[in-house]
């Protein structure tokens, strides 16, 4: 364990080394797309009181043609129990997933919208069969909260967690690991579709999660703050991905939500 511990560590180092030659490298490879690192500030677009949805919770509506769009690595989470720890492949530690993201309000709701690649469309859990996934993850008392499900009662988080065998998604609270409780208010809706392309490879999840502004009920993430920290985690069923076996934020995003 300690062994791991160091590698995730030293992973951890040769991020923020590199990120500035990783902005160049995507900058030239898509310059439609902002490269972000964790610790970075994204500021959440403004969806205009006169433009509406095609639908609610759309992930392919014309709407997202006119917000910017974001890239962040995503990295295996570090083992925090045995279960995991026998799963870890230390040489994945330093693979970078990436996703793609757009945040954007109108005077009533949230959006997020998500994008991943992913090979296979995996939709059943079985004995030897595991569903893909995405989860975003928010601090409810600021950024010194761990990205790995809170640090305690005293810093909990709010996470959204979409699963593909399932057409809702679930609003959930943790102050820990092992601690992770369904709300009695769920007040998160969203869709999500897989979208194959003719290189099996470069088939993709889009995920839309949406949620109104004020809601009530507690560890609902306030989405009025001016600052919101913010982290993903994805599961890939066809990797035997669940539970803390998952790919991360390795810290968090701020979201800038001033005007």
């Amino acid at each position: 364990m300690k062994a791991i511990t160091s590698i995730y560590r030293a992973m951890l180092l040769g991020l923020a080394m590199t990120s500035a030659a990783a902005l160049a490298y995507h900058s030239e490879m898509n310059p439609n797309v902002i490269e972000v690192q964790p610790g970075d500030t994204v500021k959440v677009g403004r969806i205009p009181g006169t433009i509406y949805l095609r639908s609610q919770n759309d992930p392919d509506d014309l709407i997202w043609d006119r917000l910017p769009m974001y890239r962040v690595g995503l990295y295996a989470a570090p083992p925090v129990h045995q279960s995991v720890n026998l799963r870890f492949e230390p040489e994945q530690a330093f693979e970078a997933k990436h996703m793609y993201f757009q945040v954007a309000r109108s005077d009533e709701r949230f959006y997020l919208r998500l994008r991943w690649k992913d090979g296979t469309e995996d939709r059943a859990t079985t004995v030897d069969d595991f569903r893909d996934g995405v989860a975003v993850q928010f601090a409810l008392e600021g950024a010194d909260t761990s990205y790995m499900m809170g640090s305690g009662p005293d810093k909990p988080v709010n996470i959204w967690y979409w699963r593909s065998d399932r057409e809702q998604i679930e609003d959930l609270a943790a102050g820990g690991y092992g601690s992770t409780t369904r709300l009695p208010e769920q007040a998160i809706d969203g869709a999500g579709a897989w979208v194959a392309e003719e290189i099996q490879q470069d088939s993709e999840w889009h995920v839309v999660m949406s949620r109104p502004l004020k809601v009530k009920g507690e560890h609902q993430v306030d989405l009025e703050r001016k600052q919101i920290p913010m982290v993903f985690a994805v599961w890939e069923g066809h990797h035997n991905q669940r539970d803390g076996d998952k790919r991360v934020t390795p810290n968090w995003i701020l979201l800038d939500n001033s005007y």
